[in-house]
């Protein structure tokens, strides 16, 4: 539990992180639900025009994603809402999960999403920061969880080439498991 308290690479609890944390007013699930409507208040998406997608995906801290005011996707909506969920003191998870449509079709066309996983009173709930809900449990229909860490960096994953590759190799051995 502990661990999901600290930051990682891309979620550092910063001045600006503190300033949000801080600004939004509640505990527990109140707190959840306005930082989330925060989050889809202030974080612009799609990115502005001019803004490449790829230049930046995975490539920067929720601090500059904040900064930037604009996300590139589910991932660094998920950042921002980490960050700042954990600086109030709520243990949070960063998800990577894969679409399942994924490991029968072209490896090359990533299809995911990234979850956040909160311990609220006694319980883990899932949490879409792109999408601005709460619901109870775990579970993700549609989607294979990759792995839960810190955030993506922490994962491994540093960029578009890197996902693709552990992406592919989980796919391989995700597919495996399930012809044994």
């Amino acid at each position: 539990m502990e661990e999901f308290l600290q930051a990682g690479k891309q979620t550092q609890i910063t001045s600006r992180i503190k300033e949000i944390t801080d600004a939004i007013v509640g505990v527990d699930y109140e707190f959840i639900l306005k930082l989330l409507k925060w989050i889809n208040k202030n974080i612009r998406y799609p990115a502005p025009e001019g803004v490449e997608k790829n230049d930046v995906f995975r490539l920067r801290t929720a601090d500059q994603i904040v900064k930037d005011g604009f996300a590139t996707g589910c991932t660094d909506f998920a950042l921002v809402f980490i960050a700042v969920a954990r600086a109030k003191g709520v243990p949070t998870r960063y998800v990577e999960a894969i679409a399942k449509d994924y490991f029968s079709d072209d490896p090359d066309k990533v299809r995911g999403h990234i979850f956040a996983e909160c311990y609220i009173n006694g319980d883990w709930w899932g949490v879409d920061p792109m999408a601005g809900n709460l619901k109870a449990g775990i579970k993700y229909p549609g989607y294979v969880v990759y792995g839960r860490g810190l955030d993506s960096w922490d994962m491994g994953i540093r960029d578009i080439k890197t996902m693709r590759e552990k992406f592919r190799q989980f796919a391989n051995e995700y597919t495996e498991g399930r012809q044994r």
